[in-house]
């Protein structure tokens, strides 16, 4: 097989009334996203058809592939557009590939179904209207995006703009998307929420409230967002709302899939960055290394590293220290992939990373511009994550096999200064966490005349969870607690959607959850092990109605449940201790909304949804006033939650976003503990938020420019429901503006963020053994200047 002549090296002999370049039946494709030629191979071999490559340009074309059935013109038809070529049907059923004239080629972006956001761009930004469809692949279904019932975003990112951005982590998306919200403790001990379901600001043994997804692997179940560098990834999917049927527990505000490049079998290619940037004046940078390596003929390995330093901004009056809260993160991630006849491909690999912080990056006293505090011991972080996995897909023909089985080693130590401000005499509090997940799925999908999109599928996820207390002097803490717990979920699942009557269509599914956690405590070397509760078994249902009125517009009504196990606390010691067994937290959401301008070409889309849901029992992880974590059950609460969102593209050069949300959340049936609190908002959930960017992108010559920016707005949310933690936060601005040349293989760009340098209070949380005093604040990271280079070859 050559990419210097007929890709499947000799015309294929076949009979007209067989071979798919003369049937009227439609094909079934899975083209997986990359460099073009390598696409028209997959697509050959597939088609059965032989496609005449001899244009080298075609190696430096990404293109985003391509999932359904289509005849064979239209299939080439989807994954030539945007690129600057066509198709000729020549004789002997050959297909040559031809540029268009007056059109240069364009980098597509590796997205399948997702429109091309300019490589040149610095960073995700303005999300142009379909000119292919957009498949939601977190629905396990491949469902299209016009035909989905619910709220989903997908941030794409080309080759250069993965490199570019890609060491900015999960702020890319949190800049991007305002229904997305974060505490800000740091790099790699932040929870991230969606659509306002926030159950507290602090750290602790409860499981997250979002289910995080690298590929097809979990990432988390019961730790803070490892915060991954974004360095060679093709997209991140969000879907909004309780996914309990599709996810089990823990997704009960929604689930973030990022989604890398697969490795590509029959090419090498090399790409890189490296850049410099400056906060008040102190200098950190970033770069990394991405490779494709083939092995033979049907297999490659694809290789990552980078290594990247935020520098501090904060200094310690009382030690005399300067930018202490310095951050460094480096990673690796190599993954391979083997592709065999008749739709198989195996994929493994390994992702790991490492942060470490040097310090807390909260400052205190009264609010002024200075950041500044003063504290006796140092409070550094260290998150060191690792996952494995290993993924088998098959074409059965009729549907579509994928198993996956992952397994993540996740630690995570952390100081807190806990000297007492009457004896001053330094003390500390330290707590180290491994978390170990073992998780497996199977699943079978496709669809039907009568059922457009099914899956059926069975999973199993096995958590520990040990948490290690040490308290007193730096050089030599005292153990005084130890916690371990254990979570174990197994479920069966399914979900289909049936067309009912012209453009309506129903959606509905459930899993059926056996689950069970047990926990041990050891408190001041007096140890209670907890008697294990019995398996519980859970039904979580979803149900939805769309209808399609016209091309490219749908409405919908939704439902959809989401839980997380319930926690135990022990509270004494000794004889007096006691176990207190939480009810496992439960949320049932209805959403209507609709979506219009999803159609290939569309110059205006845009989006409208409202959801309210009802959270029983929610648990939470807390601190006492003097700092100490414990878990409690706050109550019930409501969340009525609406967003919209509007892309205006008049031309190929310029695109417009708008997009905001508002929130009111409300504890209305508090706990016993927290009866004072009724109509309190829950924590760290704005009450309203929005962010308009721009993005023009001229041609000078053989020069791509793009010249981009931002501004958002975040409103005011609180630290706790319940003092002396109700310390409002938010109320700011968060600006960016940034310019990229793009000459062919070599780009240079130049990125500030934060532009106005507010100091503005971000979040209200830095210590746990000070913050009741009022004064704590964790400002935005002031203005950063970041000049770049990509390379990719």
């Amino acid at each position: 097989m050559s990419g210097k002549g007929l890709l499947l090296g000799a015309p294929i002999v076949c009979a007209a009334a067989a071979c798919p370049a003369y049937a009227a039946d439609e094909i079934s494709f899975d083209v997986p996203s990359g460099p073009l030629n390598v696409a028209l191979l997959s697509y050959a071999s597939q088609a059965r058809i032989s496609i005449d490559t001899s244009d080298p340009a075609l190696r430096s074309i990404r293109v985003g592939g391509l999932k359904g059935r289509f005849s064979l013109r239209e299939g080439l038809r989807r994954l030539l557009k945007g690129t600057g070529y066509d198709y000729l049907v020549s004789r002997g059923n050959v297909v040559r590939v031809l540029r268009q004239t007056n059109h240069p080629p364009q980098r597509v972006a590796p997205d399948r179904g997702r429109a091309a956001t300019s490589p040149s761009s610095p960073r995700p930004g303005v999300q142009a209207p379909p000119s292919a469809e957009i498949i939601v692949t977190s629905s396990k279904q491949n469902v299209a995006l016009v035909d989905y019932p619910g709220t989903f975003h997908v941030t794409s990112f080309t080759e250069a703009q993965s490199l570019h951005a890609g060491g900015s982590g999960s702020e890319v998306l949190l800049r991007k998307l305002p229904n997305l919200t974060s505490t800000n403790l740091g790099s790699g001990r932040n929870k991230i929420f969606i659509r306002g379901i926030a159950d507290s600001s602090f750290n602790g043994q409860l499981q997250s409230t979002v289910s995080q997804y690298f590929g097809e692997s979990r990432l988390t179940y019961s730790a803070p967002d490892p915060d991954l560098a974004l360095y060679d990834i093709e997209k991140v999917e969000v879907i909004e709302g309780p996914q309990g049927t599709l996810y089990g527990a823990g997704s009960l505000g929604g689930v973030i899939r990022v989604v890398p490049h697969l490795p590509i079998p029959g090419e090498f290619s090399l790409s890189g960055t490296a850049a410099m940037g400056a906060t008040g004046g102190k200098v950190g940078g970033d770069s990394a290394v991405v490779t494709n390596i083939p092995i033979g003929r049907h297999a490659a390995l694809r290789i990552v590293g980078y290594r990247i330093v935020r520098p501090g901004y904060i200094d310690d009056v009382e030690r005399n220290l300067s930018d202490i809260n310095r951050t460094s993160v480096s990673g690796l991630r190599a993954s391979m992939r083997m592709e065999f006849r008749d739709g198989l491909s195996i994929d493994a690999g390994i992702v790991t990373q490492d942060t470490g912080s040097r310090d807390s990056q909260y400052i205190d006293g009264p609010p002024s511009s200075t950041l500044t505090r003063r504290s006796l011991v140092a409070q550094p972080f260290n998150n060191d994550y690792r996952l494995a996995f290993g993924t088998f897909r098959a074409d059965l023909g009729f549907a579509k096999l994928v198993s996956n089985t992952s397994y993540t080693y996740h630690t995570i130590d952390t100081v807190f200064d806990a000297t007492s401000p009457v004896a001053k005499i330094p003390s500390i509090f330290e707590e180290s966490m491994l978390v170990r997940l073992l998780t497996h799925e199977t699943r079978i999908s496709g669809s039907s005349d009568w059922i457009s999109n099914w899956v059926s599928g069975f999973s199993i996820a096995r958590n520990t969870n040990r948490i290690d207390r040490f308290l007193g002097p730096p050089d030599a803490p005292a153990t005084i607690a130890n916690i371990h717990s254990e979570t174990l979920d197994a479920a069966l699942f399914g979900e289909a959607t049936l067309r009912v009557w012209r453009n309506f269509s129903i959606n509905g599914g459930g899993r059926l959850s056996l689950f069970r956690r047990t926990d041990a405590f050891n408190i001041e070397s007096n140890q209670a092990v907890v008697e294990p509760p019995s398996p519980e078994m859970r039904f979580l249902p979803t149900a939805a109605l769309s209808w399609k009125p016209w091309k490219g517009t749908i409405g919908y009504i939704r439902y959809q449940e989401g839980f997380r196990s319930g926690a135990q606390q022990l509270t004494g010691s000794g004889d007096q201790a006691a176990v207190t067994r939480f009810q496992p937290d439960e949320i049932r959401t209805f959403e209507i909304g609709s979506r219009f301008g999803q159609n290939a070409g569309s110059q205006l889309s845009g989006g409208l949804s409202y959801a309210y849901s009802r959270w029983n029992r929610v648990q939470a992880d807390l601190v006492t006033s003097t700092g100490f974590p414990y878990v409690a059950n706050l109550g019930s609460a409501h969340v009525h939650y609406i967003s919209a969102d509007l892309v205006w593209k008049p031309s190929s050069e310029l695109g417009l976003e708008l997009s905001g949300f508002q929130t009111i959340s409300v504890l209305d049936r508090p706990s016993p503990n927290f009866e004072g609190e009724e109509e309190e908002a829950l924590p760290n959930v704005a009450d309203g938020g929005w962010r308009l960017s721009g993005r023009y992108e001229p041609w000078i010559g053989t020069t791509k420019i793009t010249l981009d920016g931002s501004v958002g707005y975040v409103g005011t949310s609180v630290l706790g429901v319940s003092a002396p933690f109700d310390i409002p936060q938010g109320n700011y601005l968060d600006t960016a503006i940034g310019a990229k040349a793009d000459f062919g293989r070599w780009g240079l760009s130049l990125d500030i963020e934060n532009l106005l340098d507010s100091r503005a209070n971000r979040f209200s949380y830095g210590n746990p053994f000070s913050v009741a005093n009022g004064d704590q604040r964790t400002p935005l990271r002031p203005r950063t200047i970041r000049l770049g280079i990509d390379a990719r070859f």
